[in-house]
């Protein structure tokens, strides 16, 4: 489904960028479609996401974004009405990213020349032009554009404003998240060290109360994982425990032996490797 959304964002704002085609509007409908996917599930409303590290095109990035902002929109006892005005704007938040010819493929900002740099930190500007006069999207998704990269402190960009909005700060967190597991603007991280930066940031750079919310549903060790246990012995991640993500079942790699670390208080998780 996700890769369906992806393929239809991506020939809309193609379409956009090269035509200044009147179509963008039906991007709405495009978000319309992945509000109601989630709402209409209350099985993915109360779930606990495994997401992995992968590479990932602007399009993708884009529908993750949505959905993860939503996901955590509908658990923070936004209305829907908010929840489907964050589902347009985090599907379109990074819109100005087609108006700029930079490399930010796995890429921190050091890792950027200055040229790149400006460039990469003008395209909230790009893409809110790009809407501004647009009747049909809201002032709270065209808000949400605009300031995706602003941070409670005022260290982000391109404004360096504070950005106290717990609207505005559910796709900042949403995005972050989902560009260090993808490396866009960033380079690419595993999930536990983008779980990480979001929690050593709570408060700081990222509202507390998203923080904490976003981060009831992310898988901490997704299946998979290869670990390294406080015995020394290796294992992957075959299971999750939703209650307690910190501990799932794994499997021993040296005797195939499955434990649910539920069970087993004195085992622990020391390195990912």
């Amino acid at each position: 489904v996700r890769q369906e959304y992806s393929d239809r964002v991506k020939e809309l704002l193609e379409r956009h960028v090269h035509n200044n085609n009147s179509n963008i509007g039906e991007l709405q409908s495009v978000a319309q479609s992945i509000f109601d996917e989630v709402i209409e599930q209350k099985e993915v409303i109360d779930c606990v996401i495994e997401i992995h590290e992968r590479s990932a095109d602007i399009y993708e990035h884009s529908v993750s974004t949505c959905v993860l902002s939503v996901l955590t929109a509908l658990k923070l006892g936004i209305s829907q009405e908010q929840a489907k005005e964050i589902a347009v704007g985090s599907l379109l938040h990074d819109i100005g990213m087609r108006y700029i010819e930079v490399d930010i493929v796995n890429k921190d900002l050091d890792d950027m020349s200055a040229y790149e740099v400006s460039e990469y930190k003008k395209h909230p500007v790009y893409g809110y032009s790009a809407v501004e006069n647009e009747e049909w999207i809201s002032q709270t998704a065209k808000s949400i554009i605009l300031s995706h990269h602003e941070c409670i402190d005022g260290s982000g960009f391109p404004l360096r404003t504070r950005n106290n909005d717990i609207i505005r700060q559910i796709v900042a967190v949403g995005d972050i998240f989902d560009r260090m597991i993808c490396g866009l603007g960033n380079r690419r991280r595993k999930v536990h060290e983008a779980i990480e930066y979001i929690r050593y940031n709570s408060g700081t750079k990222f509202n507390r109360k998203v923080c904490e919310t976003f981060l009831e549903f992310i898988f901490l060790y997704p299946n998979g994982t290869k670990i390294r246990l406080n015995t020394g012995k290796k294992a992957v991640v075959v299971r999750q425990n939703k209650y307690m993500k910190e501990r799932p079942v794994i499997r021993m790699i040296e005797t195939q032996e499955t434990i649910d670390m539920m069970k087993e208080n004195t085992i622990f998780i020391e390195e990912i490797l």
